[in-house]
């Protein structure tokens, strides 16, 4: 396990996410993965393009772009398996559990056309219903063994970890949140848009877009997905 052991020396002296991501890439190219996609769902019952967050990717620009283009995270079964499942699982594993529709067989032979094999998949789940998720892909199917699995998850907790720690030793103290900049994070944990939760809160659009503009500030973030992903891991609100 020195590829383990390696990267955990690495990871607990990087005091940036640049170069703990150029560790972590190091370490996943070791057991064959040049492709990784960290993301996170701040809101596992309502996952979507506007409740989503893609902290990190090395995905094909024109995969992505298809994927959003076919509304495939309405569909995806890895998506929703990430949401029920603690264990890293393969994508061919889970795939071969399901009966899927056939929009999701349309889905798997895209992934496979864009020559992403041999994937794995490892949740990563947190407080107050946050969860995580790195995803592993190659350019060739040579197979998946248990051992590649096994390594995958503890690297992937670890750089989840260490990326979390990270954002909060580099970030200043985070002011207080209001009740009603609270309640408008809230409204968002929902998957609802301006105007929805200003009619679901009995408020004006212009004041929900003022909420979320101040509390984007507090907390150092630049957009409205990271910043409920921030306020759900520090705990400022519990969906």
């Amino acid at each position: 396990m020195m590829i383990v052991g390696d990267f955990f020396a690495a990871s607990a002296q990087t005091r940036n996410r640049e170069d703990l991501l150029t560790a972590f890439r190091g370490a996943m190219a070791h057991i064959g993965y040049e492709t990784l996609h960290y993301f996170c769902y701040p809101s596992p019952s309502t996952r979507g393009p506007l409740a989503d967050l893609v902290q990190f990717s090395m995905l094909p620009t024109d995969w992505i772009a298809h994927y959003d283009a076919e509304k495939y995270e309405e569909i995806d079964p890895l998506g929703d398996r990430v949401v029920h499942t603690r264990a890293p699982f393969t994508w061919a594993e889970a795939i071969a559990s399901l009966d899927l529709s056939r929009r999701q067989k349309a889905l798997m032979d895209d992934i496979r056309d864009a020559g992403l094999w041999d994937g794995i998949t490892v949740p990563v789940h947190g407080p107050f219903g946050q969860v995580a998720g790195v995803a592993l892909a190659r350019g060739a199917a040579v197979g998946v063994t248990s051992e590649a699995v096994h390594i995958a998850r503890v690297l992937s907790i670890q750089f989840h970890q260490a990326y979390t720690a990270l954002e909060e030793l580099t970030e200043a103290p985070v002011s207080a949140l209001t009740a009603r900049e609270r309640d408008v994070l809230l409204r968002l944990t929902e998957g609802l848009n301006n105007a929805e939760a200003a009619a679901r809160m009995g408020v004006t659009e212009h004041s929900v877009k003022f909420h979320v503009q101040n509390v984007c500030r507090k907390l150092n973030v630049n957009s409205r997905v990271a910043a409920v992903v921030k306020a759900i891991r520090l705990g400022l609100i519990v969906p």
